[in-house]
């Protein structure tokens, strides 16, 4: 049974197709539910998928953070269209490794706001060829099942993460080896905040789905002339995914904003 509330439909109507690849494919995704959305959910949650990719939280321990990419390539052909009852996109993606369809599932089920989803397709481009880096729904429902199958972290990180145990709270500290400017700050909360909504759908310590509460789970910020800091006053999802998939996010900043020096992490 999946771990995740309003999941009934990938019991029978889950279809999967896809091989991981570090070169571009597309990715066709078509979505039904029961209802016209009340409000267009589907919105935050493609781009939520869009932004984890792009930023380097869709690898795992398979491809290099650097090699994501996704791009949009087909919308609603009106404002109508983000309402559902159906939904369909073309996104153009690489570097997303197979675990990763988890996270895209859970976060699909949400499109339909208050209606819950009936069928959902993710179907690559790319032909499967029977190795592990190709997946059917069969897989992607023992996933769906299971409260420890979370992508892991890229292995060839270049910063020490000093971490230390804490209970239902984060405190995240970024060292750079650079002076924080205003554009690097800014950088350094988006990457803050979206690695909440990376691990938005991971359960609690206990196996349990977290429901987040805005005033408590967003960080406040703080920095000074090399050092930025992030506290999140309630911080309850699993402890070793969620680490990994700020890991990689850093990983990412690392490489292509400023060089991170040593990060320290109360989780």
């Amino acid at each position: 049974m999946p771990v995740l509330y309003d999941m009934e439909f990938a019991a029978g109507g889950l279809l999967v197709a896809y091989r991981a690849s570090p070169e571009p494919q597309e990715l066709d995704i078509e979505v039904a539910t029961e209802g016209t959305a009340e409000f267009p959910m589907s919105l935050a949650s493609l781009r939520a998928l869009i932004e984890a990719i792009n930023r380097g939280a869709a690898g795992g321990a398979v491809f290099d953070p650097l090699l994501g990419a996704a791009e949009r390539l087909s919308w609603p052909p009106d404002d109508g269209g983000v309402l559902g009852p159906s939904y369909r996109w073309t996104l153009r993606v690489a570097g997303v490794a197979p675990l990763f369809v988890r996270n895209i599932v859970e976060e699909l089920r949400r499109v339909g706001a208050d209606r819950p989803v009936t069928r959902m397709s993710l179907v690559g481009s790319l032909p499967l060829d029977g190795s592990a880096m190709s997946v059917r729904e069969g897989l992607v429902r023992s996933w769906l099942d299971d409260r420890a199958a979370y992508l892991e972290a890229w292995p060839h990180r270049e910063f020490p993460v000093h971490a230390e145990p804490a209970d239902h709270v984060a405190d995240l500290r970024i060292e750079l080896a650079t002076s924080i400017t205003p554009e690097i700050r800014g950088e350094l909360e988006a990457t803050s905040l979206w690695w909440l909504n990376c691990i938005r759908n991971y359960v609690s310590e206990d196996g349990l789905e977290v429901v987040m509460n805005p005033s408590k789970t967003l960080p406040t910020f703080g920095s000074s002339r090399t050092e930025f800091r992030a506290h999140y006053a309630e911080f309850l999802y699993k402890r070793a995914p969620s680490r990994a998939a700020l890991e990689n996010l850093l990983y990412r900043f690392h490489r292509t904003v400023a060089p991170i020096a040593r990060v320290g992490l109360t989780l």
